[in-house]
């Protein structure tokens, strides 16, 4: 409990919540991590499931080396001088080596946000691509996964020798997690790619924090396998974003040690159910847009319960963030319609629609930001005092549970 109140990231800023009783529950504390550069480094050395880089690549290799955009809290400009470091050193030139941004269907990014994820030294002297997944003269198909999926991939990934991901790990409301092959598929893959894989969202199974069953995920680790992703560097986060812990190698062993290092830092006993949950996706980038911070309210979704009331805090400095989740979610469709609607009319961004629909059909949303419109699914006010207490109209002196970093948590025991 916290009589006297608490900051909750919002942006690059915090939101201070005063005089609230709530149970609150946040990641273990963790110690500042050592040298994040050695952590990276040393994971390197002692890869997983796979052969020493050294062993994967010859001084005539091209690289690509794939990297998350701009949503997403990877601090690649952290990673990526070590991984490229070591390339170097085996005898590759620059000239082999491209780095391609996984935007998935995601837009492409500004030069100063490539110098922000990368910094200007790797940007002045590497050729950088974003992935475009409609450029369909950028485009290679593949084949067909077993559950129907196109493989078409980003053609600068296919004519590499050898293909490594750097992303981080994080849980994902239908593919389990982030990390691993999604660095692939959807993150350098066609328009159409992504929209078949995602379809399987509405299957039993495509839930957060659930790998193994979980068609989703079982269809992006196929693709990935088809086009060959030889090595991934994943990592684990504090929530100010720092290296905790880096697992490198093959894309599927390495990413399960991952996962379960996150589960251990970052899984969660909720007990039960609560009326009022009060739900942070963990700041910027997490929150730059609904799109992105729609995975707190999942999480928030497992612990509220039927009928109760969740406070989504979050900035959506870029406002919903996808033009189809925007038409939807500012029509006058109720939660119900948007499903059917959904259902019959399978789009990448109705997904996203579709996900905040099925959670709005179950529980109250209100939104904290002054960035989005009001919606049918949701209600929007512009304080969290204002939304504390319609929340408290609603439901009355009900139990209020706080989650300052919401996306990074996994409810353990109600998953």
């Amino acid at each position: 409990m916290f009589p006297t109140g608490f900051s909750v990231p919002y942006g690059d800023d915090y939101l201070r919540i005063e005089d609230l009783k709530a149970t609150v529950l946040t990641p273990k504390p963790v110690l500042k991590p050592r040298d994040e550069v050695a952590i990276v480094a040393q994971s390197l050395e002692s890869p997983i499931g796979t052969e020493d880089l050294g062993r994967l690549v010859s001084t005539k290799s091209k690289i690509a080396l794939i990297v998350s955009d701009i949503t997403r809290p990877c601090p690649t400009n952290k990673i990526a001088p070590i991984v490229i470091s070591k390339l170097l050193s085996y005898g590759i030139s620059k000239e082999n080596i491209v780095i391609v941004f996984a935007t998935g269907i995601h837009r492409p990014h500004t030069r100063d946000e490539w110098i922000k994820l990368l910094g200007s030294e790797i940007v002045n002297n590497f050729r950088i691509l974003d992935h475009d997944c409609r450029d369909v003269n950028s485009l290679t198909y593949v084949g067909k996964t077993s559950r129907g999926t196109p493989v078409v991939i980003n053609s600068s990934i296919l004519n590499s020798d050898v293909k490594i991901a750097i992303a981080n790990v994080d849980p994902h409301y239908f593919a389990g997690y982030s990390g691993g092959g999604k660095s692939i598929l959807p993150g350098v893959s066609s328009y159409e790619s992504i929209k078949e894989n995602h379809r399987m969202m509405l299957l039993p199974g495509a839930e957060l924090g659930r790998i193994e069953g979980n068609p989703v995920r079982e269809d992006i680790e196929e693709a990935a396998s088809m086009v060959g992703l030889d090595y991934i560097v994943n990592v684990v986060l504090s929530e100010r974003k720092e290296i905790l812990g880096c697992f490198s190698g093959h894309f599927i062993k390495a990413h399960r040690e991952a996962v379960k290092m996150f589960n251990e830092l970052y899984g969660v006993n909720v007990g039960r159910k609560f009326d009022i949950v009060i739900a942070s996706p963990g700041g910027y980038p997490k929150d730059i847009n609904l799109y992105q911070a729609h995975k707190a309210l999942e999480v928030a979704f497992k612990c509220v319960r039927p009928g109760g009331v969740i406070i989504l805090l979050a900035e959506c400095r870029e406002g919903i963030g996808e033009s189809k989740t925007e038409e939807l979610l500012y029509s006058n469709l109720t939660p119900e319609d948007v499903i059917n609607f959904i259902k019959e009319n399978f789009d990448l961004g109705y997904h996203k629609a579709y996900a905040i629909a099925r959670i709005a059909a179950k529980a109250r949303i209100v939104i904290v930001s002054n960035n989005i419109k009001e919606s049918k699914l949701y209600e929007k006010v512009g304080n969290v005092e204002k939304a504390i207490k319609y929340a408290y109209d609603l439901i009355g002196d009900g139990d209020v549970l706080l989650l300052p970093y919401a996306s990074s948590m996994i409810p353990k025991d109600l998953i």
